[in-house]
């Protein structure tokens, strides 16, 4: 449970900075999902409507959707260059944090993607071990990040660094779930759709992101100093 306040703690101590680093894939990701509004309407009922949004908003879509991807995985290498950065008392300006992350985004990218199939496949067991395995494997930004590691090293790395931990972080990365999908869930059903349900949401995602990032990234850091 220390970790869990020690994460909040420090996501509390630099949330202006991080509102920063977050804004322009917060940006990209709200003007998608308002695009994407009118496919949950009832307008769109027809294989015709359907045809129509797509030919209107496609290439939109695409062009948003690359973009999204590319600044979502910058974010994860960005996000490690400023918890060092925070943790060590030196300056990166976030735009720079997010620079140093895209140049590491093939490696990322690759290593989210194969991270994503383990956790997949957990899930198809039961949703528990799903959780169980993305714990294991969440330092692999640290390790990619810090150490420059590839892609099979770093899932690897990571995965033997949390052997001993493997129940506590279980247990916080659940708990950082709960604290996500239930106001989430009170969000969605209280507000209208619409952009302001849209950019509460996206905000929050955030607010609770990084703090749960930095909990991976402080045992990283806890592992190394020992």
């Amino acid at each position: 449970m220390n970790q869990f306040k020690d994460a909040w703690n420090f996501y509390l101590n630099h949330w202006q900075y991080f509102a920063l680093l977050a804004a322009p894939i917060l940006a990209i990701e709200v003007v998608t999902a308002q695009l994407m509004i009118p496919l949950s309407d009832t307008l769109l009922e027809t294989p015709e409507d359907l045809a129509d949004f797509a030919a209107s908003n496609g290439k939109y879509l695409f062009i948003l959707g690359i973009l999204g991807v590319i600044a979502s995985v910058s974010f994860v290498g960005g996000l490690i260059a400023a918890f060092d950065s925070k943790s060590s008392n030196y300056s990166l300006d976030p735009m720079a944090a997010l620079f140093i992350g895209f140049k590491k985004f093939l490696p990322l990218f690759g290593a989210y993607i194969l991270c994503a199939i383990a956790i997949f496949f957990g899930l198809i067991l039961l949703i528990l071990p799903g959780i169980y395995v993305g714990a294991r494997l969440a330092l692999f930004p640290s390790f990619m990040m810090m150490e420059n590691k590839g892609v099979f090293d770093s899932l690897k790395l990571s995965w033997e660094a949390t052997d001993e931990h493997g129940s506590t972080l279980f247990g916080l990365t659940l708990l950082f779930l709960v604290v996500m999908l239930i106001p989430s869930s009170i969000f969605t059903s209280i507000l209208d759709p619409g952009l302001t349900q849209i950019m509460i949401l996206g905000v929050f995602e955030y607010v609770v992101v990084i703090p749960w990032s930095y909990m991976y990234f402080s045992l990283y850091k806890s592992q190394k100093n020992q």
